[in-house]
């Protein structure tokens, strides 16, 4: 019988279930996160984000970047409290303008 391997260590639990995004119907499809992109880089200065096919990117100019998957993560990382509900606003009004534009 062999000894237990030192170098795996304990498994690690398994991640808990993402809570379900209450805005992430409204951002499906690389158009509409594009859009989103754009109203926040038009609206927030300092951060340069970008989308890509599972969210954005946001880029600071003190080097930091964040990668966030839901809206809420990305407001989170541009905007300070009490500006979230309307950024989250002009977000959302930007992504559903250009649903019909594909």
């Amino acid at each position: 019988m062999s000894a237990p391997n030192p170098w795996l260590g304990r498994p690690r639990p398994p991640r808990p279930v993402p809570a379900p995004d209450p805005d992430g119907v409204r951002l499906v499809g690389l158009p509409r996160r594009r859009a989103a992109a754009r109203a926040v880089n038009a609206v927030v200065r300092g951060v340069d984000v970008r989308a890509f096919d599972d969210g954005w990117t946001v880029s600071f100019l003190s080097g930091y970047y964040a990668l966030c998957h839901t809206l809420d993560e990305l407001l989170d990382a541009v905007a300070a409290p009490e500006e979230r509900a309307m950024l989250r606003a002009t977000v959302l009004a930007a992504a559903d303008g250009s649903a019909g534009r594909g």
